[in-house]
This record gives C-alpha cells, sequence and structure tokens, in this order.
C-alpha cells in the first residue's frame, strides 16, 4: 500500500490524473563562475533523482513475461522510455551588473543501470582530441549584466537524452555517434563491439554484435545531472518537470520520499554504475 499524504495542501498539489505534471525543484541553486587558485573558472555541478515506487509484484510479473519473448541479453528495464515525460525548467542569474556574461548548461544523467559523465569517457589518447560531449545542452547563453535568462529542456529532448545514454552504455555506441544523430523516435538499436584502438590510441570503426535493443527495453533516464559553466559569477535554478505515464511510478511524497521515514522504505533501490571509458597509452616511437 502507498504511503498516504495527510498534508491538505501536498494532497492538492499531488492528486489528479496520473499523467498531471509532478515539479522536482532544485534544493538551492547552482552557483558558479568564480575563479579558484590557479585562476581557473569554476564550474558548478547538480543532480536531481527522481523518487520512483518500489516495483510491484504484479508490474515484475508481467516483465518477466515479457522478457522471456526477446533475447535474454537485453534487459527490459523497471522504468523505460515513454513510461515518464521528463523536462528540465532553468533560470540563469547573471550577479555581475555591469558586465553581460555566457554561460553553458549540459545535462548528463543515470538509467538504472548505468551513469554517464563525459568526463569519464575518454576516446582518445591524443590530449588536443575533442572531449566526449554531453547528452544535452551545452549551447552558449548570453545572459545580459545584472539580468537573467530562462529556457528549458524539453520533454523530446529529454527522452533523446535517455535513448542515447542507453546506446552509449549498454550499447556501447560511439558517444559522438550517439549524440550527432536524432534518436527520440528510434523502434531498436544494435549493440556494437567494444571500442578498438591503433597505435596512436585512435578508436577504430565498431561493427555490428547482432544484439538488438528493441524500444521496449530502452531504460529511462532516472537521474538528472547539470554542469553549469558561466564564464563569470552566475547562479542556475532548475526544476524537473515529469508526467508519470504509466502510473504509480513517481512516488506520492515526490521529493519528500527522501526524507520521510516510510517513503524512504517505499523507493526502488538506485544504484547505476558508473560508464567509463578509457583508450590505451599510444605505443613510444619506434627506435
Amino acid at each position: 500500500m502507498r504511503h498516504v499524504v495527510h498534508s491538505t495542501l501536498l494532497g492538492l498539489l499531488l492528486v489528479g490524473c496520473t499523467n498531471d505534471p509532478i515539479y522536482l525543484p532544485s534544493p538551492q541553486g547552482i552557483e558558479a563562475g568564480g575563479r579558484d587558485a590557479m585562476d581557473e573558472l569554476v564550474e558548478g555541478r547538480a543532480s536531481i533523482q527522481i523518487p520512483v515506487n518500489t516495483e510491484t509484484m504484479k508490474d515484475a510479473v508481467d516483465r518477466m513475461r515479457r522478457q522471456a519473448l526477446i533475447d535474454p541479453a537485453t534487459v527490459i528495464p523497471y522504468v523505460a522510455v515513454d513510461d515518464l515525460e521528463v523536462s528540465v525548467e532553468w533560470t540563469i542569474k547573471n550577479n555581475d551588473p555591469m558586465m553581460p556574461g555566457n554561460a553553458r548548461i549540459q545535462l548528463n544523467g543515470a538509467n538504472q543501470f548505468f551513469e554517464y559523465d563525459p568526463a569519464l569517457v575518454v576516446l582518445s589518447a591524443d590530449d588536443e582530441a575533442p572531449p566526449s560531449p554531453g547528452l544535452q545542452g551545452d549551447i552558449p547563453l548570453d545572459i545580459p549584466a545584472g539580468g537573467t535568462l530562462s529556457g528549458v529542456f524539453r520533454e523530446d529532448e529529454l527522452r533523446e537524452a535517455s535513448i542515447d545514454l542507453d546506446m552509449i552504455t549498454r550499447g556501447l555506441v560511439n558517444p559522438f555517434r550517439a549524440t550527432l544523430v536524432v534518436d527520440k523516435n528510434r523502434t531498436e538499436f544494435e549493440e556494437q563491439t567494444a571500442l578498438t584502438y591503433d597505435m596512436d590510441g585512435e578508436p577504430l570503426p565498431q561493427m555490428g554484435t547482432g544484439v538488438i535493443f528493441p524500444r521496449e527495453t530502452f531504460a529511462q533516464m532516472l537521474r538528472i545531472d547539470l554542469v553549469f559553466k558561466p564564464d563569470r559569477p552566475m547562479v542556475l535554478e532548475y526544476t524537473v518537470r515529469v508526467r508519470d505515464v504509466r502510473g504509480e511510478i513517481v512516488h506520492d511524497l515526490a521529493m519528500a520520499a527522501f526524507t520521510d521515514p516510510v517513503g524512504m522504505g517505499e523507493l526502488e533501490p538506485f544504484m547505476p554504475a558508473p560508464f567509463e571509458v578509457a583508450p590505451p597509452a599510444p605505443m613510444p616511437p619506434a627506435n
């Protein structure tokens, strides 16, 4: 039995159609844009995990039944893409009253299997090679002096990010390939061979393994990670907006479930593994 919300106000906010949006505000703004001891700009990072109910026996049995009909190598997740629709609303405040500035917001995250941080995915031994891409964002934004700028990562962009995350991690698809192609309407993807490298530490072309992931196996992103990169002191505030399309996935208490004694016991354990890639060191030149 699900936890009962006794607060009248909270009940008014949360009761309704399961497709009504649930808002998960950031606990505090992300402050960034200062300088460290080496005079390097300081980035800001923050995460919000979607509070997901423990899987019911009925859902588990149904998932196992569907799993038996496909390749056992392609596990159906508890929360799949299309079970939730997620967006992120954000506002940047430029704290400099005299000078306009520039900022970027990079969006990454985690599903129930893996978490993706581009800093842990090094695809080339060349120090001058471009860094691995984030899943969304990283676009220059102009912020007026002392002003604000608001925007949103849309539901279709978060759906794209969820699919790319699964393709990169479980499917071993090169992150550049995954993020440069529009995948939000994809019905399947093929697992790739593990990355191999030439003598200079550069990635070689991959091949398909024949293992196919149909759309019902695509894992939904359940944790949103934001990297805030302004060129002067600024603050980023954000709210994650979730529509529970399947119903009964998101806990009734929303973010309060993480601190409520009963609510904590009703949350699905969430322990994604870090996804890491590192090429071998390049071979020294022959004498």
